[in-house]
């Protein structure tokens, strides 16, 4: 990844095409979109643009933000209370504000932001090369190109597609195929009568999809009641292509009811065993994950992967990898947004628009998009978090 210039000492200004606008300012759309964001003692208000396109969407303002954005209506350095504090995470944030074009930074007798920005941000152009071709890796990076080549779609339906990248299409042979989810327990022999199914129920209850939650879900017996919202959550996803799910199912479950996995997943008709994610297991520490991927690498070593976009690969061909739900989610949320690749499809969304509405040529807009997602904390290669980000970093709101 690029490495940042220290900024400390640089001349900056609050971008005059932003105006903020105080929480109870707000018009009653605008209070609609923030939702129960208005709840948090933290947040001020908005940015908006100051003149509205098709294309513009609001960020939200914490309180700290909004200080600097009054302090620097007029272009100077950094006031003296946050120079005499600049570290790092503030460095970091900071170039994040820039690139988000709240904020604008002097270069060459000139304010500029967002991609306009990077020369100046950062002490050298990076190039990722090679390391993005192969693997997981290559595959995340072709869902970001993908990206780039939609047109016309706002961030929630670029995060979508991002998201889903890489499912496999529904052919005519497949048409009739896992219509119910005795369908899928007949094809993963886990029905009524299968010996798979007997010895699983010693060791798992199992939990039939609802309306809301599209999976079928294995907790493990008789486990000690923990607080999930409370505590990270570490997953791994297992993705082979669908000819070989049966038997990769069979030995990874012989595998988990050996580890310290607490529950696992799969999808409930033929839309979930065509995605990537199609069989998902969780653990409560990411020591008990790697205990785990040892043993599963062994015994599916000999399967084909189908790959899941956005985790960070645990074998040699991305069968095997690995992600993370954060604290104060449930492991089991009914609504998918919960989990870690939504989250780093939807800041990859957001970036994306931005490259494109900067109309950034492809090469240049990939290497903006990892460099905007490698100060949201997230490893642009491995896709995991890189490290911590400061509290009051602004957030997109959808407006419609």
């Amino acid at each position: 990844m690029m490495k940042l210039n220290f900024l400390s000492q640089f001349i900056f200004r609050a971008n005059p095409g932003y105006q903020l606008i105080e929480s109870g300012n707000l018009n009653r759309p605008e209070q609609d979109a923030l939702a129960g964001l208005l709840n948090d003692t933290e947040v001020f208000g908005i940015f908006k643009p100051a003149e509205s396109r098709e294309d513009s969407s609001y960020k939200l303002a914490y309180k700290e933000i909004a200080l600097l954005f009054y302090a620097l209506q007029q272009p100077g350095k950094l006031p003296l209370y946050l120079r005499n504090s600049f570290d790092d995470d503030i460095n970091a944030t900071l170039a994040k504000l820039v690139l988000e074009g709240i904020f604008e930074i002097e270069h060459d007798d000139r304010f500029v932001s967002g991609s306009a920005a990077q020369e100046i941000l950062y002490t050298s152009q990076h190039r990722y090369g090679n390391i993005l071709n192969d693997g997981i890796a290559g595959l995340s990076t072709n869902a970001i190109q993908y990206g780039l080549h939609l047109n016309q779609l706002d961030v929630r339906s670029v995060a979508s597609r991002l998201y889903c990248y890489n499912t496999l299409p529904l052919t005519r042979e497949k048409e009739n195929l896992f219509l119910q989810v005795e369908d899928v327990e007949a094809f993963l022999r886990v029905g009524k009568n299968d010996p798979l199914a007997w010895e699983m129920e010693k060791h798992w209850d199992k939990h039939l999809p609802t309306e809301k939650y599209h999976w079928i879900a294995w907790n493990r017996k008789k486990q000690a009641r923990r607080h999930q919202a409370e505590d990270a959550v570490y997953k791994i996803y297992i993705s082979p292509v669908l000819h070989d799910f049966p038997e990769v199912f069979r030995k990874t479950v012989r595998v988990l009811t050996q580890s310290k996995a607490f529950s696992f997943k799969t999808g409930t008709d033929r839309h979930g065993l065509l995605r990537p994610d199609k069989f998902v297991t969780y653990f409560h520490s990411l020591e008990d994950l790697g205990h785990a991927s040892i043993m599963l690498k062994e015994e599916l070593a000999d399967y084909q992967a189908q790959g899941v976009p956005f985790t960070a690969q645990l074998d040699d061909k991305g069968m095997i990898s690995w992600g993370i739900d954060p604290a104060n989610k449930d492991v089991l949320e009914n609504f998918e947004g919960g989990s870690w690749r939504a989250s780093v499809s939807e800041k990859l969304a957001s970036a994306i628009v931005q490259a494109k509405g900067e109309g950034l040529a492809k090469d240049k807009a990939l290497e903006f998009v990892l460099n905007k997602i490698s100060l949201e904390g997230i490893d642009p290669i491995n896709w995991i978090p890189a490290s911590k980000t400061t509290r009051a970093e602004p957030q997109l709101i959808e407006t419609t």
